[in-house]
């Protein structure tokens, strides 16, 4: 597969072990992935949890070969119009909460969706890193925290990565 050649798939796959671990996801678990591109980490998560739902606002982006799992459920929306899901017990979002024009609603979306003691987690991108987003939509780790848990969330870990940063949080 090309993707393994590609800066992206290094990426994904320098990462994946530390991230997966700091997830701590079950056989129980239905995470929701918003923001889910070609589904390389919906299809990590459901070979681990009990049902994944993938929600990216690029149909195309279901054409690939990652959602090929029946425990993945792509759903084709703006996170924004509204998501019609059952409770989950964790909600991921890899580079993309910066990109999502309603950040508060989704939090307080998330906040009521998510089981008892649910889990938030992102990957977002550096202030200084060389590439992504412009920086005017970056967070720092320290705004990310605090816009976080001004919506009921407590942080629970983090892990530092070259040009990105992974935060961890619990419902309270």
């Amino acid at each position: 597969m090309l993707e393994k050649f590609h800066p992206r798939g290094a990426f994904r796959e320098k990462i994946k072990g530390p991230l997966l671990e700091m997830m701590k996801l079950t056989s129980s678990d239905i995470v929701i992935d918003v923001g889910s591109g070609d589904g390389f980490y919906s299809n990590e998560f459901s070979k681990v949890c009990k049902q994944v739902f993938s929600i990216d606002e690029y149909c195309k982006n279901f054409e690939s070969g990652f959602y090929s799992s029946s425990n993945i459920t792509t759903i084709c929306i703006d996170a924004c119009q509204g998501i019609d899901i059952p409770k989950a017990t964790h909600a991921f979002f890899l580079n993309s909460f910066h990109d999502m024009k309603c950040q508060d609603q989704l939090l307080s979306f998330l906040s009521s969706i998510l089981k008892d003691e649910g889990k938030l987690t992102l990957v977002e991108f550096k202030l200084d890193a060389p590439f992504g987003p412009p920086k005017a939509i970056r967070f720092s780790e320290d705004e990310l925290v605090e816009k976080i848990e001004s919506r009921g969330f407590k942080k629970i870990d983090r892990r530092e990565f070259e040009y990105h940063y992974a935060v961890s949080f619990v419902k309270k």
